[in-house]
């Protein structure tokens, strides 16, 4: 019996796939000769067969994995086209909203400036001593601080919608990738149990080989088997054939050298009990005698020839009890090989099943840990747009980063 254990490992992680044979045991207990012959060609075409469906595999994984990975490549590339993009749009935007606004303002300013001149005249024309200077002074910073504000809050609502419409982007891009990610694992996994039904069915084909031969050799030896006991049976046949021709051929030679011995004794002894016996009465009683000579030899004759009927007989009825044996014996050598591959063939699906039910077992906390990562990758970016947003929140009083290029002119360049 050819017994051969293959160990096959699958590793799929986010960056490679590894697939590796472990070991290939090949174990014969058989030790004839023949039917070491016929296992060699199962030997190599099982190890043949086996390095292809893994080297098929592994291709297939390696392509999967190319695809997904080429997806989310093409996937970020474009997100990041996306956002310089939009970037660079709300720049522009944001440039040119503060400039509209700080024309709108500058033109506000200009016209409160020319009021406070004019009520400046006329208060100076109504009383020269007046300190109307510190409150002119005054009601132009607090318009010069709201406007700072105004512009302040303008830009920043810009920017908040800006981060909002990012944030959105960015989420939907997440979850896009994730959902791409979430596809090549199960396709990996759809692989890797595919995987594990292929080696079921080719151990269980190489198994059904392995018996297929077995039982082909045991059919040859029987054969040879019954061939031997064939000719054993007529090489007894024959003897028996052999001895009774010489039986038969030694018979007429001592019927006539014992036909001999006994005309001589029986003349002898006639001689000898009758005195006065004229030669015809001789005659008579010699041809009586010579005829129950000749039914004797006759009768031994008869018995012999039934004697050897019967032994014929006897010995067919014996080579036909050998036949019957030995098939019953090879029927049942059949029969256990039957058994055997049926049991093995059971102990087989027996371990798939397990394997397959482990397999499964050992999947879900790779899905549970997978859906974790994404979820902590989720509330990693929740929480930096929220801090982010909550960054630019901190101080109101503060001037935007844009604000900042278009400061509010002081009373001292506005010519008071």
């Amino acid at each position: 019996m050819v017994v051969y254990t293959i160990i096959i490992t699958i590793r799929v992680s986010s960056n490679n796939v590894n697939i590796s044979i472990g070991s290939i045991q090949i174990i014969n207990n058989n030790k004839n000769p023949l039917n070491s012959t016929f296992a060699k060609p199962v030997n190599t075409i099982t190890h043949l067969t086996v390095l292809s469906v893994t080297n098929a595999t592994l291709r297939v994984l390696q392509s999967k994995k190319r695809q997904y990975d080429q997806e989310v490549e093409n996937l970020e590339r474009q997100q990041k086209q996306t956002i310089e993009r939009l970037e660079q749009e709300h720049t522009n935007r944001l440039r040119d909203e503060a400039k509209r606004i700080k024309a709108e303002q500058d033109k506000e300013l200009s016209k409160y400036q020319n009021m406070l001149k004019n009520r400046k005249k006329e208060v100076s024309h109504m009383s020269p001593l007046s300190q109307d200077g510190f409150w002119t002074f005054s009601k132009e910073q607090e318009f010069l601080q709201k406007q700072q504000q105004d512009l302040d809050s303008a830009l920043k609502k810009i920017i908040q919608q800006h981060k909002h419409e990012l944030a959105t982007i960015e989420r939907d891009c997440l979850n896009h990738k994730q959902q791409l990610l979430r596809a090549r694992e199960a396709a990996m996994w759809e692989l890797e149990e595919r995987h594990l039904q292929e080696k079921h069915q080719l151990f269980k084909q190489q198994l059904k080989d392995q018996y297929f031969m077995q039982r082909h050799q045991l059919l040859k030896r029987h054969e040879k088997e019954m061939e031997q006991m064939q000719r054993y049976n007529q090489r007894l046949i024959e003897e028996m054939k052999n001895k009774q021709t010489q039986e038969r051929a030694r018979l007429p030679k001592i019927q006539r050298s014992e036909a001999k011995t006994r005309m001589a004794m029986f003349k002898k002894s006639l001689r000898i009990t009758v005195a006065a016996i004229t030669p015809e009465q001789e005659r008579e009683k010699i041809k009586q005698f010579a005829a129950q000579e000749e039914k004797r030899q006759k009768n031994e004759r008869l018995h012999q020839h039934q004697k050897h009927e019967n032994q014929m007989r006897d010995l067919q009825l014996q080579c036909d009890a050998n036949i019957r044996e030995l098939q019953q014996l090879q029927n049942e050598k059949c029969h256990l090989l039957i058994e055997h591959e049926t049991q093995k063939l059971k102990e087989l699906d027996e371990e798939h099943s397990l394997e397959l039910k482990e397999w499964r077992e050992k999947l879900r906390p790779r899905k549970k840990a997978l859906e974790e990562e994404f979820a902590r990758k989720l509330q990693e970016q929740e929480v930096f747009f929220k801090m982010s947003g909550e960054s630019e929140c901190l101080n109101p009083s503060t001037q935007s980063r844009i604000s900042k290029f278009y400061p509010i002119p002081s009373v001292h360049s506005t010519g008071f």
